[in-house]
């Protein structure tokens, strides 16, 4: 997606969560980093994050993506039913929002890299990667501690979906490894704070 479609993406999902979307919102959005921003800048930045973390959860409980699915075979090598061996149920469900919105997210990069738009959607992405999808590194952490931190972020932001059959099928947590990425247990303080103050924008 380029900046437009996604200024489309987000008024969708002020639409959803019955908000308004009026030009200063995107004109904000749309600023570069560099530029000062005004305490009702950040209160519309903080609301942005707050919204799009929400739209996120949303379609991953019903397993929508952000853009073709294709694009994730084509990218990868793989599909991701190949990839996680699931055809179907909530994991594969929000694999399928995660990937396409990581490979959206990546299309504003980058020519678009120091707009306040583009840096607020790369942390929502990051903050997901850490916890639901976290790349192989030196740190571990106990895969009880990490079930414990995806199923609150589930419960805090998807209730609806059967988070029993997401944490039993989520590879991570899969046969006792202990091997991850330390910035799961980062990651549910940071959607903590998504859901309060989200004064990563302050």
């Amino acid at each position: 997606m380029n900046t437009d479609q996604w200024i489309s993406e987000l008024s969708t999902a002020y639409q959803s969560a019955d908000l308004p979307f009026p030009p200063n919102k995107r004109t904000s959005l749309l600023a570069a980093l560099s530029e000062m921003r005004s305490e009702a800048q950040k209160e519309i930045i903080a609301e942005a994050l707050d919204i799009v973390t929400r739209h996120f959860f949303n379609k991953a409980s019903i397993g929508e993506a952000f853009g073709p699915v294709s694009r994730i075979k084509e990218r990868f090598g793989r599909s991701l039913e190949e990839n996680y061996g699931l055809s179907s149920g909530p994991f594969i469900g929000m694999a399928k929002t995660y990937w396409t919105y990581k490979l959206e997210v990546g299309d504003l990069f980058p020519q678009y890299h120091n707009i306040v738009l583009s840096q607020m959607l790369l942390d929502l992405e990051t903050t997901i990667a850490g916890l639901f999808f976290p790349t192989p590194g030196p740190a571990t952490i106990p895969v009880a501690q990490r079930r414990e931190a995806q199923r609150r972020t589930l419960q805090q932001y998807t209730p609806g979906i059967d988070i029993e059959r997401f944490l039993n099928e989520s590879p991570i947590l899969r046969a006792g490894s202990k091997r991850g990425c330390l910035t799961a247990v980062i990651a549910l303080v940071v959607l903590a704070a998504l859901a309060a103050a989200y004064r990563i924008w302050v």
